[in-house]
This record gives structure tokens, sequence and C-alpha cells, in this order.
């Protein structure tokens, strides 16, 4: 058996998105054994932009997914740096709207929680996500499943220094955010507003000291069980919607004023 050359995404959502995107698919592998109409939908798609079909039993499957949750269908597709590897700076300068919103990732180690943040990111329309290059997980095909396509729309900026990047930002007009259990302003009772940056932190120690210091802000989420803690992508959610929240407000009195 041939060595595959290229990365490979898996799962239903994850494939459809490679595909509607014009994503260079080379090679989709579907279940021989599924009558799954969804799955017939994408061999469709595929074959409608030529793309090679090959029909295989579980256990291909299986390896070429290295055991993941396939869903009975394997994309074989081509790298591209469209949008990862964004560069910060351009991103910045591409901004034509009063209010934007940054999700600044500080080494998450976890591809499920890496892939749960960026696919809240992209449905709640951050403009750009920033990721450090070393030392965190990387966009394997793990997180590419769980993002369940939002690798593809996101600007991804991969970064070798955060704190180094929060000084940009800032300098840029960006307000810094840091989520923290010792924030000093409760989320919901925080004026989001303008250029907003929000950072998560690691999903065990929260965000490192140099970073924590560079946030202009900290601000927590009000807990009111007995944990006192929430898992690094659902506070990011719960985060960035309140974020978009606020902003949606401020648009809305602006529509009205000007009405």
């Amino acid at each position: 058996m041939g060595t595959r050359k290229n990365p490979v995404c898996f799962g239903i959502h994850s494939v459809m998105s490679k595909l509607k995107n014009q994503h260079s698919v080379s090679t989709l592998y579907v279940s021989a054994a599924s009558s799954s109409a969804r799955l017939s939908a994408l061999e469709q798609l595929a074959k409608e932009q030529n793309i090679e079909v090959i029909q295989c039993e579980r256990n291909r499957l299986d390896e070429l997914s290295e055991n993941g949750v396939h869903q009975g269908v394997v994309a074989e597709y081509k790298p591209s740096s469209a949008k990862q590897n964004a560069n910060i700076k351009k991103v910045i300068a591409d901004i034509d709207t009063d209010n934007v919103l940054i999700l600044i990732l500080d080494h998450i180690q976890d591809p499920h929680n890496l892939g749960a943040c960026l696919r809240v990111a992209e449905c709640a329309g951050v403009d750009a996500v920033i990721l450090p290059r070393h030392s965190a997980c990387p966009i394997n095909q793990t997180v590419i499943k769980v993002a369940s396509g939002a690798v593809d729309s996101l600007n991804i900026v991969l970064v070798s220094n955060i704190v180094n990047t929060l000084e940009i930002l800032k300098k840029n007009g960006f307000w810094v955010y840091g989520a923290s259990d010792s924030g000093e302003s409760e989320l919901f009772e925080t004026d989001f507003r303008g250029r907003s940056a929000l950072v998560i932190g690691n999903e065990g120690l929260g965000m490192k000291r140099l970073v924590t210091d560079a946030c202009d802000m900290l601000v927590r989420i009000p807990l009111f069980g007995e944990t006192q803690s929430l898992n690094a992508s659902v506070a990011t959610g719960i985060c960035l919607f309140e974020i978009r929240r606020k902003f949606t407000m401020i648009e809305c009195s602006a529509t009205k004023i000007n009405s």
C-alpha cells in the first residue's frame, strides 16, 4: 500500500466543508457498505468537481483516519495556506468595521478543545484567531473534524510570541480582555465595544503570567454551582457570544439614532 503524501480530513461535516469551499480535495474515500444519502451527496459533489472517488472497506477508512470517527468518509487534500498562517498586521489592516473581535488561545493542548474553540469562534463571527506556533496543539486531523469546517473559514494566525502579539493589537487600538477566575469585572457587566481581543488560557493552568499581565482587563464568568471551573471551549463560547451580543446592542442603538 502506497504512502499517503497529503493530509486528510474525515467526517461528513468536515469533508463537505472542504468540497464546498473548493479546498483542493484530490481523493474521496467512501464506505462501500453504506447506503447513506449524505454520503451519496458527498460522492456526487466530488464527481462534479472531477475528484477521484474510491469506495473501500471500513478498515481502510480506519487506517486513513488513524481510527478517528470518520462516519464512512475520508478526504485527502492538498494543504492550503490561504487563511491559515495569515499575518496579524494584514488582518488588522483589512478591518473595515467599528466593532472587531479577535480570539487568542493561549497554549490549548487538547485537540478536541481546540477544535471546539475554533468551531464556536467561527459561529460567533470572529475576525481572526491567534494561536501559538509552538508548545500548543497543532491543527491536526482531530481538530479539523471537531471544528466541523470552521478551519477553512477562519483567519488563523500562528505567532511565536503571544505577549508581543498582544502589544501589536494594543498599539492598533484593541482592548485586550483575559478570561480569568480572578477577573475584576464580571463578564455580563463588562462594556465590550470597538476593537476587542479575548484571551482564553490553557485548560489546566489558565493564561501564562506574562500573558495575564499584558491584558488590559480580566473578566470572569459567574458560576452558580459547586463546580468552579468550565471547559475551555465552553468558556470561549460564553465569552464570545456575550461580546457579540454587546456589539449587536451597540449597532442596534446606532441604527435607531440614525433612523
